[in-house]
């Protein structure tokens, strides 16, 4: 997978040390060794606002990623990695929530998306996808639309 115009290549590097310190690439591995808990909630909760999840750091340290239980498997990892990007790329965002109208959300979106697509190795064979849409590369990848825009 080829790095972006949009430099994320940095993210690489929190790819690497989460692999090298979970000695794992499998997200539920990773999320066990790093004591991040999963909770499975209805669709409709209202925690969620609409989302497919929802990462929480509490002010005692604990880590617990809420997430819809109807999502299909191999949909589900590519979300709960995007979460752990969030969670290890923008730790410092939850304190700053008194400044939410400055943060660039579509910037914090993007590098978890990369986060994600390169922890579950995730990439676009253009032999296998030639012709292809970015809707049906998507679903056959089991990726968000805006995911695949990162990369090449």
């Amino acid at each position: 997978m080829a790095v972006d115009k949009m430099g994320l290549s940095w993210i690489d590097e929190y790819v690497y040390g989460v692999i090298d310190h979970c000695c794992s690439r499998d997200i539920f591995e990773i999320y066990d060794s790093l004591n991040i808990n999963i909770k499975r909630v209805d669709k409709a909760d209202s925690l969620l606002q609409g989302n497919d999840a929802l990462y929480i750091r509490s002010y005692f340290g604990l880590e617990v990623v809420f997430i819809r239980d109807d999502l299909p498997y191999k949909y589900e990892k590519f979300t709960l990695a995007h979460e752990l990007g969030r969670a290890i790329l923008h730790a410092e965002v939850s304190k700053a929530a008194y400044n939410s109208k400055l943060i660039n959300k579509s910037k914090l979106e993007k590098q978890s998306d990369y986060f994600a697509l390169r922890l579950l190795a995730i990439a676009i064979d253009k032999d296998i996808y030639e012709g292809f849409t970015l809707d049906q590369i998507s679903k056959d990848l089991c990726v968000t639309e805006d995911s695949l825009i990162n990369i090449k």
